[in-house]
């Protein structure tokens, strides 16, 4: 079986790419001739890390597309399509409504098109928010990968945070979207670091709002208290500082790219719910939060290989690629046969 995933590359520059690429390269190990193609230009061969890039000549012959980026070029592209919505509901739903882009008229547009089998969702709890506006029947959920190989707990472990670290080392690494950010998370700190003396917060993935007025005033109120760590916009080198750091929280529900990596690195996580982590509180209870973010450095401080193993664990049961791989293979074959 050839398999075309549409996706804009860009090599460790974003969530979704790197996603995709975990997927092809844990499909090919499967035995199915699954290869990256570009939708923004029809690109020469290459590959990434090992993970072929395909040009136009292979997506005209392949016997499905999974269309994670849009299909851009090969919009006409007379090919059965398995449709992947990586984004999260409300975050698509916000896109449209402030004018950035028409990610809700495009899916419900799709519900009709024959060409576009089935939509996936890497998310369970947002199943319901897609079959409000999607035929349920064409809706399926099938776990986020991660890397294993890649992201792992062996590794350096002394990242420095730039002589910015603290006696604990909290970190946030998700991405900023309409519907997410740190603001949450952040508030929690400062109440844990009432009780934990010397803590840091450092911060990945900033956009560039992270330069106005509220935020330095929240940045500001945080470092008067003395802990503000890193402050940074996309880097590269977050197994470095998973490995280094203490946990990481997020203010999301769902296994993020940021949670499912850290895991993996067998960093301890503190998030939205519970499933794959002990360690959950709902975010906008920042006292809560900040409890759960106490129970995870205290057992962390007690036994660290402990909870590092833990943490691992939970990833290697959670996001392995080769079952991610193995849910999109079956997939593709119910598409061919017709069953869907």
């Amino acid at each position: 079986m050839k398999i075309a995933h549409m996706a804009i590359v860009s090599p460790r520059r974003n969530g979704l790419y790197e996603t995709v690429r975990d997927l092809v390269e844990a499909e090919r190990a499967l035995g199915l001739d699954a290869r990256i193609v570009n939708p923004e230009k029809d690109s020469p061969a290459a590959e990434d890390r090992g993970t072929p890039i395909a040009d136009a000549q292979f997506a005209k012959h392949v016997d499905v597309v999974v269309n994670h980026s849009g299909m851009g070029i090969y919009e006409d592209l007379d090919k059965p399509i398995i449709h992947v919505m990586h984004g999260r509901p409300r975050s698509s739903f916000l896109l449209e409504i402030t004018g950035k882009s028409k990610v809700y008229s495009a899916l419900f547009s799709r519900r009709s098109d024959p060409k576009y089998r089935v939509f996936v969702t890497l998310w369970e709890e947002y199943l319901a928010h897609w079959r409000v506006i999607l035929p349920p029947e064409k809706i399926k959920y099938i776990p986020p990968p991660v890397n294993l190989s890649e992201w792992t707990p062996s590794g350096p472990r002394g990242y420095g945070f730039h002589g910015k670290g603290g006696t604990i080392n909290v970190v946030c690494s998700d991405p900023w979207r309409l519907d997410k950010d740190p603001y949450e998370v952040i508030n929690a700190f400062a109440i844990f670091a009432e009780s934990h003396p010397g803590a840091k917060f450092h911060l990945y993935g900033a956009d560039k709002t992270r330069t106005k007025k509220a935020w330095l005033v929240l940045f500001s109120a945080l470092n008067m208290r003395g802990g503000l760590g890193e402050v940074h916009g996309w880097v590269k080198g977050l197994d470095n500082v998973y490995r280094a750091a203490d946990i990481l929280v997020t203010p999301h529900r769902i296994a993020t790219r940021s949670v499912r990596e850290s895991l993996a690195c067998g960093c301890s996580v503190v998030m939205g719910r519970n499933g794959y982590t002990p360690y959950h509180a709902d975010p906008a209870d920042p006292i809560a939060f900040a409890d759960a973010m106490h129970k995870a450095t205290e057992n962390r401080r007690f036994d660290a290989d402990h909870e590092r193993r833990l943490a691992r664990h939970s990833a290697e049961q959670h996001f392995d690629a080769k079952r991610t791989a193995e849910a999109f293979i079956k997939l593709s074959q119910e598409v061919l046969n017709g069953s869907l």
